[in-house]
Order: structure tokens, then sequence, then C-alpha cells
């Protein structure tokens, strides 16, 4: 009853961070380009990034709500969905009776760090992008492969991401992928401390099972990225004039607004004029990558010396564990072909977070020792880590494209700085 009491006057504090959050990213961003997309339906034909429209259509006329208003039933309904998820899981793993304290104020911290930093506010201050449901539904898909049950469900919900968005397969694809290497490679190798971890980690068994399951999600997922990348398009029938007047209707603007968003339009639902979605952007902002690497580089070692700490007491299975937090380089093609730098940074942090979560939530054995000895780290070097928690919360939400505004401000004073001694 203590316990149950303790998490949720934690919980209020993290719906506290949420409000100031809320406060200070208001008026968040909300239109664009994101909702251009949400207005693409498979009306048009079977086109990329059509799923989400397409549902947002059928709702309209079978609910009847006007086609101005469905971009307000999907906004409130992703940013709800998200918030009370993530809530949630915050709640039930730090009551679960299996967590030892070590790794319950390890979770908390955690749970800080993503409240406190981008891990809430990025998605409130772009506000409810249609991609926010590819960490939904991923979270879904570890869940089920966590528990080994449905596991028919898995390449449904990876086919249903990529329809939703077709860099799917880069952003948040490892965190499926990376719990099927888990099960396969590693399971028969976690430790359990009660009967009770039984329920969320199965040892020796269905190996075959995970193999066949990973093979199909894989190939399925990846055949539908080559087919949306490269030969999606528009049925015949369907003029661009038509596409653009929907547009106008669904995001309550004026047909003049909307032809402002005629060459995108045309290049992912016509493929006119050669448009293939990609763009080699990096070699205009590599600066700006710089800047990020250096200002993050505090977080990006504390997450290396943890993954190092797994290794190690993995033993002779470090070399397993040491693939998961490799699963951010499938990342790297986004870096590369657009410059949305921000929303490809969300996604390496979500993945590591999501990552170092779930392992410490089946008590996994290195991770459990691991954990500790960091949390031994945490205790020794108090102030600085309070001070690597508020730098978190100063440096905020990311952008969707420039990182966020202290990179970037960083970056336009680099290129002048490189421009009085001629280098640029």
């Amino acid at each position: 009853m203590k316990k149950n009491t303790k998490n949720k006057r934690f919980i209020g504090y993290l719906i506290l961070i949420m409000l100031v959050q809320a406060i200070r990213y208001f008026p968040f961003k909300f239109g664009g380009w994101n909702q251009v997309q949400l207005s693409f339906s498979y009306e048009y034909g079977f086109i990329q990034r059509g799923f989400l429209g397409t549902l947002l259509n059928l709702t309209s006329k079978i609910f009847h709500i006007p086609w101005g208003y469905m971009r307000y039933v999907h906004a409130f309904l992703t940013m709800g969905t998200f918030t009370l998820l993530i809530l949630w899981i915050a709640y039930k793993t730090l009551g679960m009776e299996r967590l030892d304290a070590e790794a319950r104020r390890f979770l908390t911290g955690l749970a800080l760090v993503f409240f406190m930093g981008p891990g809430w506010s990025t998605n409130y201050s772009n506000f409810a992008l249609m991609e926010l449901w590819l960490p939904i539904l991923s979270i879904l898909g570890m869940y089920l492969l966590l528990k080994g049950k449905m596991l028919w469900c898995i390449p449904v919900i990876a086919v249903v991401c990529e329809l939703i968005h077709t860099g799917y397969v880069f952003l948040y694809f490892n965190l499926i992928i990376m719990v099927f290497v888990y099960k396969i490679l590693l399971d028969n190798h976690v430790g359990t401390e009660s009967a009770d971890n039984r329920r969320f980690v199965t040892q020796h068994s269905h190996t075959k099972m995970y193999v066949f399951y990973g093979i199909v999600t894989f190939v399925l997922t990846s055949v539908l990225f080559l087919y949306m990348m490269f030969a999606a398009t528009a049925r015949e029938g369907i003029t661009i004039e038509y596409v653009i007047e929907r547009t106008a209707e669904f995001m309550h603007k004026p047909i003049e607004e909307i032809e402002t968003q005629r060459e995108l339009i045309q290049g992912y639902l016509f493929r006119d004029g050669g448009f293939s979605g990609i763009a080699l952007d990096i070699k205009d902002y590599w600066l700006l990558l710089i800047v990020m690497l250096v200002m993050f580089s505090p977080f990006i070692y504390e997450v290396y010396y943890y993954w190092k700490l797994v290794v190690r007491e993995a033993g002779k299975q470090g070399k397993f564990y040491a693939l998961i937090p490799s699963g951010i380089v499938t990342v790297i093609p986004m870096y590369i072909m657009h410059c949305d730098y921000g929303r490809w940074t969300y996604a390496v942090f979500f993945y590591e977070f999501a990552c170092i979560w779930l392992l410490n939530m089946t008590c996994d054995r290195a991770v459990k020792t691991a954990t500790s000895k960091m949390m031994e780290r945490i205790d020794a070097n108090r102030t600085y880590y309070l001070v690597l928690l508020f730098y978190a919360g100063i440096s905020g939400a990311f952008a969707q494209n420039l990182i966020n505004p202290m990179v970037s401000m960083i970056e336009s004073y680099g290129w002048k700085v490189l421009e009085a001694l001629g280098l640029a």
C-alpha cells in the first residue's frame, strides 16, 4: 500500500512536469506538412502515408464528422494515447514487486530525464505528428514479443507502421528487431529471481517461433518499404487539383495556402519531376551535427558507460548485448537523406531510452548488476547528475529540423566565425 501511494505521488510529479512543459511550449506547432499528409488516403490509390488519412476519412463518413474537424480528432487522440501510455508504463513498472530498490531508483531517474528532457515535450511542442504512432505501436509490439503472446500481431503492427510513415524501417523498426534479437539470442541466458518473473521472460522456449516471425516481419516490412519508396503512386483519374482541394478542406485553409505545398504533394503522390524522396542534405548541415554531438556528449557518454557495464557483466554473452545499443545505426540513412534532424535525433533518444527501460523491467541478470553499479556511480557523483538532469531540462524539446534552438543558435555563430576566418 505504501509503495502504491508513493508511485501515485510520483506520477503526480510527472504530470506537474508536463503542465510546466505545456506552458513552456505554448502555443505548440500544429499544422503544416504533417497535416497535409494526414489528408492523404487510399481514395487516391495505394500511396505513401495514406493509412491514417484513410482511417480519418472513414471515421468522418461513419460518424458524420465534418472532414475539416478530423485533424483535431487525430491530434488529441494521438497525444492523449501517447501521454497515457507512457504514464501507465512508468506507474506499472515502478510498482512491480520483483524490482529491487536500485533498479527502482534508476528507473525513477530515467522517467525524470524523459519528462524533464525531450521525451514528452518534443511531441507536445510538435503537436501530434503522424509519426508519433510509430513509437506507440512499436511499444505494443515490444510488449507482445516480451510476453510471447499473439506473435502474429507483430508483422501486422510493423506493416501498419510502414503504411503510416515510409521512414519507419529506419526510425522505430529497430525497437521490434531489438526484442527479436533479445528473445532469440539472449533469452536463454536471463536469470529469473522469482516465479513471477516467468510471466515476462520465458527461458529456453519458442526460439524457432521467434525466428519465424522475425523473418516474416522483416521481409514484409522491407518489401513494403521498397514499394512505397519507389513504386507507390496515385491512381489514374486523381489530379493534383483534387488533392489540393481536399487538403484545403481538411486544414480549413484557402486553396492558395495549400498551393505552396504543390511540389511536395506532386512528389509524394504523383512522382512528378523525378522526385524520389531522397535529398543528400548532410553536406549543408555538417556543422549542426558536430555541435549536436558536442552539446549532447555528456549524455552520449553516460549511455555508452551504462552499456559498457552491461556488456562486461554479461560475460560470454556480452557480444550479443553489444548489438542492442547498436540498433541506432538504422537511423543514419535518415540523417543522410533528409534534414529533419530533430525528428531523427528523437528516434535515437527514444530507442536507447526504451531499450534500457525494457531490459531493467525484465530483471535481466546482466542488466540488473550493471544498474546496481551505475547507481553506485550516481550516488558518488550526485551533484553532477543533478546538473545533468537540469541540463536535459534546459535543452528541452527537439525541433523537427534543426535539433533544438540551443544547438541551432551555436551553429549559426559557428558559421559566422568560419566566415570571418575565410573557412566557409
